[in-house]
């Protein structure tokens, strides 16, 4: 069989979808040897990291068509009018994976097969633009008019769907298959190397950091993380120590060292009772990982504002291959996004051996242990929850089903079947 996939979502590197993109095609191609893989790329963008994957695909056999259009001119051909099936472009295929967000006009007898990540734009639509909204709607509308089979990231992201869809249930064939996690993903002991990759973004380790993998959108509920954040190191103090100088031991201890300052003695015996407190946290930063995504700016305002410019800090984007060493250098992972379809950097975290505090909600709940999620609702829960992680610092276990390899398998059965 002859098998086209949309792959210009990698034109974003860093996203989540770029991240999905790139996994599902490179196992699909180390894996099924007995296909043919076609693969549509259309954009102006092409970052070295882009350009590395798409020959990596290259040498894996598939057959890149690369397109250097603006994203528009394929919106308005094909989620206005319908026009220019995609086969013009790269000849005929059986199957045809679409990205999230454009559905491509097939050949008659060509089968389309989407991926639907979330519904965020349906159920949260104030944490997008307009325009966004539009397209995922267009996008869906033909996802469900043209009957294709559709495949969804968890168990929640389908029960959204048929709410919101319901035709889709007479109308389309619907799968649940988990994402896989990168096989980078796992402990690193080379501390020299998690040195040098943070040395590149201006970190120092081994440092005590606290990390954020993601865009920066309201979705992922960043000013909470941050607010929290602030209390940690304002609040976050140990139990507090008595004094050497306490009214317990002062006048053996003044008697040895002021033998003759009996005047001295008198006085420090009158002083009231000192504690000590060993902060354990003032030395801790947090790491925000990712691109600035939409109506981000009162995040940035808002570190300004709790005078947290030096403790907070937005590294920006980081390239795939080092995402696994931000993991190893932190101490856990603050992910209190408010809904994921799937959630793809909790597990990276817990697969590098980092602990994770997310959000009790959507597909969170699903595929995280219960120890790690926490209502969103209540910051000072959040600020426990988090400081019991930061204390204990146990040995996190994913389950075994978040692979490549079995979603690879689970992908062609799916083909195999029409």
């Amino acid at each position: 069989m002859v098998i086209g996939i949309d792959v210009t979502q990698m034109a974003y590197p860093g996203s989540g979808v770029a991240n999905y993109t790139y996994n599902l095609v490179k196992n699909l191609l180390l894996l099924d040897k007995k296909n043919i893989y076609k693969l549509f790329y259309s954009s102006f963008r092409k970052t070295q990291e882009t350009k590395e994957k798409l020959n990596e695909f290259k040498r894996l056999g598939a057959r890149v068509f690369i397109f250097p259009f603006p994203p528009r001119t394929f919106h308005f051909l094909w989620m206005k009018h319908h026009l220019l099936p995609v086969e013009w472009l790269i000849g005929k295929v059986d199957f045809f994976h679409s990205s999230d967000f454009l559905r491509p006009p097939l050949l008659r007898g060509t089968k389309g097969i989407t991926t639907i990540h979330d519904l965020t734009w349906k159920i949260y639509p104030q944490f997008h633009t307009q325009d966004i909204i539009k397209a995922h709607e267009r996008k869906l509308k033909k996802t469900i008019e043209y009957k294709d089979v559709i495949i969804v990231d968890s168990e929640n992201t389908k029960k959204d769907l048929l709410r919101y869809y319901p035709q889709i249930k007479n109308n389309n064939k619907l799968y649940v298959i988990y994402p896989g996690i990168g096989e980078s993903f796992r402990p690193i002991k080379d501390k020299e190397k998690i040195r040098k990759v943070l040395k590149k973004y201006n970190l120092n380790y081994p440092a005590n950091y606290l990390l954020y993998v993601g865009a920066i959108e309201p979705r992922k509920n960043l000013d909470t993380a941050i607010k929290v954040f602030s209390k940690l190191l304002k609040n976050g103090t140990t139990k507090p120590k008595p004094s050497r100088l306490s009214r317990d031991n002062i006048e053996e201890e003044t008697k040895t060292m002021y033998q003759n300052n009996k005047h001295l003695i008198a006085k420090k015996i009158a002083e009231p009772r000192r504690l000590s407190y060993d902060s354990g946290w003032q030395d801790y930063k947090f790491l925000i990982v990712g691109r600035a995504g939409w109506k981000n700016e009162k995040i940035f305002k808002l570190v300004k504002d709790l005078g947290l410019e030096k403790k907070v800090v937005f590294v920006g984007f980081v390239e795939d291959r080092d995402l696994p060493y931000f993991y190893n250098a932190a101490k856990i992972l603050i992910y209190l996004s408010k809904y994921e379809g799937f959630g793809l950097p909790p597990l990276e975290a817990l697969a590098c051996g980092t602990s994770v505090l997310a959000g009790d909600n959507s597909s969170l709940r699903e595929i995280l242990p219960k120890e790690y999620l926490v209502n969103l609702n209540n910051k000072n829960l959040i600020l426990k929850k988090l400081t019991l992680l930061l204390k204990t610092n146990k040995p996190v276990k994913i389950k075994r089903q978040f692979s490549w390899k079995n979603y690879v398998n689970k992908f062609l059965k799916i083909i195999n079947e029409f």
